[in-house]
């Protein structure tokens, strides 16, 4: 053989190894009612891979399996335990339903030993309704998210609405998740909610609100709140308004990925809270 075609047919298949990507595909579903679960967050911790599965449960995305076999994929959603494997071994079982546990711990309750029968309302968060500075999600990949972080006051806070300004939508009926977590080191951690909270909308261009009333949230410390895209609408746009003051935006590419701050970036959405 030439001497020059060897190094041709080695590279090819040096290349064609270095992008092997292999899909992981399945199903997630209550382990007691075998029902499936919708919108679950699916992803290898900290790597920036992952998806969320769609109302059927179903999930499907791509990683190159020699570079990340020693990772963590997890499997979490609200009211029910988080699921680990290490991807080496999941890839083993060749495994295609995931079955999650209701969760059955409760979350700490703020009690409001307060007599005032007055409360002081603010709106905590960025109110820009700019429509000559946007925003959009970082990548339109499911799991994707962004948001700030809500500084505690000297009393308890009463959730009541979130507001959230879209410049421009061409998708007609969107949906995203509304996510809160506790702080740690300025960065999200663990969620404060039992249940999901899914905003829709068909707003091309305006406020969009959010009654927060019904959850009952108080909270008594710092806390996150995001927005995450967990549908895939296709080709589309969606725009929020920007600015470049007041709470700074972190955000993550995926579900399970790591949070960045973004600069001095914000998004004209807010939370309005009685305390």
């Amino acid at each position: 053989m030439p001497q020059n075609l060897h190094f041709l047919l080695t590279f090819f298949f040096i290349s064609f190894i270095g992008y092997c990507q292999t899909s992981l595909i399945g199903q997630i579903v209550d382990s007691q009612s075998e029902e499936p679960l919708p919108f679950v967050n699916i992803g290898l911790v900290d790597q920036n891979q992952g998806t969320v599965s769609d109302e059927e449960g179903f999930f499907e995305f791509e990683i190159d399996p020699e570079k990340y076999r020693q990772s963590i994929l997890r499997f979490s959603m609200i009211g029910f335990k988080s699921k680990t494997f290490l991807l080496e071994d999941f890839l083993k079982k060749n495994i295609f339903i995931i079955p999650l546990e209701e969760e059955t711990t409760e979350l700490d309750e703020v009690i409001l030993t307060t007599k005032r029968t007055e409360f002081q309302t603010k709106i905590l968060g960025n109110k820009t309704t700019s429509k000559l500075i946007y925003a959009a999600f970082s990548t339109n990949r499911l799991g994707n998210e962004m948001g700030f972080v809500v500084k505690r006051r000297k009393r308890p806070m009463i959730l009541k609405k979130f507001n959230i300004s879209i410049v421009e939508n061409d998708y007609g009926k969107v949906r995203f998740r509304l996510n809160f977590y506790a702080v740690e080191n300025g960065f999200p951690t663990n969620s404060l909610l039992d249940e999901n909270i899914i905003i829709e909308t068909e707003v091309t261009s305006g406020i969009v609100t959010e009654d927060l009333t019904p959850y009952e949230i108080v909270l008594d410390e710092d806390f996150f709140v995001s927005i995450e895209w967990i549908e895939d609408l296709g080709p589309g746009k969606l725009f929020f308004s920007g600015g470049f003051f007041g709470s700074p935006l972190i955000a993550r590419e995926v579900s399970q990925g790591s949070w960045s701050k973004l600069g001095s970036a914000n998004v004209g959405m807010n939370v309005e809270v009685s305390y």
